[in-house]
């Protein structure tokens, strides 16, 4: 099963890729297929198309993925330990 921190981080990645210009369509594909499937080999599939693209586009990517990702409210309320609504205390 995959990690719901994943599921976030490929779900930012596959927004990201959409709004990037430059980013190949094989690259999507793969962040896709890992989402729809979680299948460790996806995953690794899609981070290896990722590492292919070239240096600034990549770091363009990561930098708009980890500004979504930083400020994710959601994401950062399910990491607080014993937070309301959660089933148990991280």
């Amino acid at each position: 099963m995959i990690d719901p921190t994943d599921i976030r981080l490929f779900t930012a990645l596959k927004r990201v890729c959409g709004d990037i210009e430059g980013v190949d369509q094989a690259c999507r594909d793969a962040v896709e297929q890992a989402i729809s499937t979680g299948d460790p080999l996806d995953l690794r599939a899609a981070r290896d198309a990722l590492d292919r693209l070239d240096g600034p586009l990549k770091e363009t990517v990561f930098r708009k993925v980890h500004q979504q990702m930083a400020t994710d409210l959601s994401a950062v309320w399910d990491a607080l330990p014993g937070a309301p609504g959660k089933q148990r205390a991280n």
